[in-house]
Formats: C-alpha cells, sequence, structure tokens
C-alpha cells in the first residue's frame, strides 16, 4: 500500500507541474492539447452528448480531458485501462466486461484484479499495448505527455485522456463512458446517480460556517493538498476551506510552521498516526493547540473515481465535527 501511494504522490506532483506550466497565472484552466495526428482522432468539433444513440456499428465520438476528440470507427470490445480511476469509472458506466488489460495499481473492483497488468507509470510498455490489440488505451493525463500521445496515435491506437480534477468532472466521466456500454441508458442512469447524491452532500453543507482545514498527502518531507485538484473540491464540497486555497499548484510542498500560523480548525491526512503524532509533537492539535484531527481514505480519495462520494461523506462528517463547539 505504502507503495502504491507513493505513485499516486509522484502523479500528484507530476500533474501540479503539469498544471503550471498550463495555468500562466490565470487559475487552473482545463488543458487545451490539440488532437494528436492519428487516425483514430479527430479535431472536429462535437458534444460530449452527440453520440449517445449511435448504433454499435455507427462511428463513436468521444471527447477527452484535453479536449481531444476520439474518434472510434464502432463501439470498442477491447479497452485497456492504464489508471486505477478510469479502471474504477469504465466498470462504473458498464464497460468492464469490455476491459481487457488494466495498470498495475487497479485493484478495484474485484474483477479487475484478475485482469492482465500493464506498465503505465512512468510511461506504458507500447510493446505490450500493441500485443493486446485494443480498441481504446484510457490513460491519465500526467502520465500522458502529447509526445507519448502523439506516438500511440501513430501506431493506430485510440487514445482517451482521462484527468477529471473536479468532483462534477468524475461525474462526466461517467457520462462519456456511458457510451462505451452495451447499455447506454443504464450507465447514464449510475451518471446521474452520481450527480444527484454531490448535489446532495453539498446541499447539506451550503449554508454551513465555513472550517479551515489543512489537508496533508504526505509527512516527509511534508505535502498538503491546494486549491485546484479533486481532494479540494471535496473540501469545499462540504462547506471548508484549504488553508493552500491560493497555492498555484495541486500538491505544494509546506513548511509545518507555515501550516501551524495558518491555524487550521482541521488537519485531514491520509498517513493517519504518523500524521497525528507529528502534528501532536508541535502543539497544533487539541488541547494545546486549534486543531482536530482527522485521518481519511487515501485509497478511495486519491483516485478521482465512482466511489469517491463515500471518502467524500466520511470527509465532510470529520469537518462537521471541527465545526460543531467543543
Amino acid at each position: 500500500m505504502r507503495a502504491v501511494r507513493r505513485r499516486v504522490l509522484a502523479w500528484l506532483v507530476t500533474a501540479a507541474a503539469v498544471a503550471a506550466a498550463a495555468a500562466a497565472g490565470s487559475g487552473w484552466p482545463r488543458a487545451a492539447a490539440p488532437p494528436a495526428p492519428a487516425v483514430p482522432t479527430s479535431s472536429s468539433p462535437a458534444s460530449s452528448s452527440s453520440s449517445s444513440s449511435s448504433s454499435p456499428s455507427s462511428p463513436l465520438h468521444l471527447e477527452d480531458d484535453r479536449g481531444r476528440i476520439v474518434v472510434l470507427p464502432t463501439s470498442p470490445t477491447r479497452i485497456v485501462s492504464l489508471a486505477p480511476h478510469a479502471t474504477e469509472l469504465l466498470f462504473a458506466s458498464g464497460a468492464g466486461p469490455k476491459v481487457v488489460a488494466v495498470d498495475r495499481d487497479s485493484d478495484y473492483p474485484p474483477a479487475a484484479r484478475s485482469l492482465p497488468r500493464v506498465a503505465a507509470y512512468p510511461q506504458p510498455d507500447v510493446e505490450q499495448l500493441l500485443a493486446l490489440t485494443p480498441d481504446l488505451v484510457v490513460i491519465w493525463g500526467p502520465g500522458a505527455p502529447r509526445a507519448l500521445v502523439a506516438r500511440l496515435g501513430q501506431l493506430g491506437l485510440a487514445v482517451f485522456v482521462s484527468e477529471p480534477r473536479t468532483l462534477d468532472e468524475v461525474g462526466a466521466t461517467l457520462a462519456r463512458f456511458a457510451k462505451l456500454s452495451d447499455d447506454p441508458a443504464a450507465a447514464l442512469g449510475t451518471a446521474r446517480a452520481f450527480r444527484a447524491r454531490l448535489a446532495r452532500i453539498r446541499a447539506r453543507y451550503a449554508q454551513q460556517p465555513v472550517v479551515r482545514v489543512f489537508v496533508q498527502i504526505w509527512s516527509s518531507p511534508l505535502i498538503g493538498i491546494g486549491g485546484h485538484e479533486v481532494i479540494a473540491d471535496a473540501v469545499r464540497s462540504c462547506g471548508a476551506r484549504s488553508v493552500l486555497s491560493d497555492a498555484a499548484i495541486a500538491a505544494p510542498r509546506v513548511d509545518p510552521e507555515a501550516v501551524i500560523a495558518a491555524r487550521p480548525a482541521l488537519v485531514l491526512a491520509t498517513d493517519g498516526e504518523r500524521a497525528e503524532r507529528f502534528w501532536r509533537e508541535r502543539g497544533l492539535l487539541a488541547p494545546r493547540g486549534p486543531a482536530r484531527f482527522a485521518a481519511f481514505d487515501a485509497s478511495t480519495m486519491e483516485r478521482p473515481g465512482p466511489r469517491v462520494l463515500d471518502a467524500l461523506e466520511q470527509m465532510c462528517a470529520a469537518i462537521d465535527a471541527a465545526r460543531a463547539p467543543s
């Protein structure tokens, strides 16, 4: 598990670097990468719902998270997922039976554990991918530099770049992946249920007093979550605000004294007892300091998939406890 979390952390830091390069001082815009010059993709605009009623024999258009239009001649029957969150989203959208291989860290749902494994990070094994003859490869954005996507396209592989950065975008991906299912209507119902549950959670905390939170994803070095990532969106959905919300990158390295000076009311950490001991020794936690402490589920919250709302419910409960008077 620790090795998996190290890879997740590396991916978060990579994502932060990519986003910082793209931001150019304007917040956190969606990258507008041009389509790769591959046969399976097209640069013509298309809405994400324009082909939801396509028959299995008609071309399928999918807009990925870089704004690329991925064109498939027919509904795919062989999908390779190179990210744990994408694997979960594909299965939740009803496309699980079409997934023929996954990355080494995909461990949910249980059906994914028996599938062949493909190296995904820091770069996928191209020869292994080609041997699997996939109709579609789903890859995580920070692990997919444009040169790699272009190369895969030139080799005849259709590539969907998945990089949900908000909870709403997780729901949107569920809806887009519904097109890959043999029962798109049922799959769209899953997306609607996700969105409805998210809306209920947000409504529950929308009028509550804002809680200042420090979200910690690593202890040594000390790394927190800023304001531009799914976890940060989760914090906002619970009626809270990250003390690092003004950071330019998703996962900044911070000085412990700066966190103490920010006086968060709650420390949320993915590494549990170690983080609690770290802050207790420094006097940040009650009764000596102002903050409460709570651990949260790294395995679900750090991958933007359909289970993220389960972790969100737990996070909101911890934040609400910090909001309540002692």
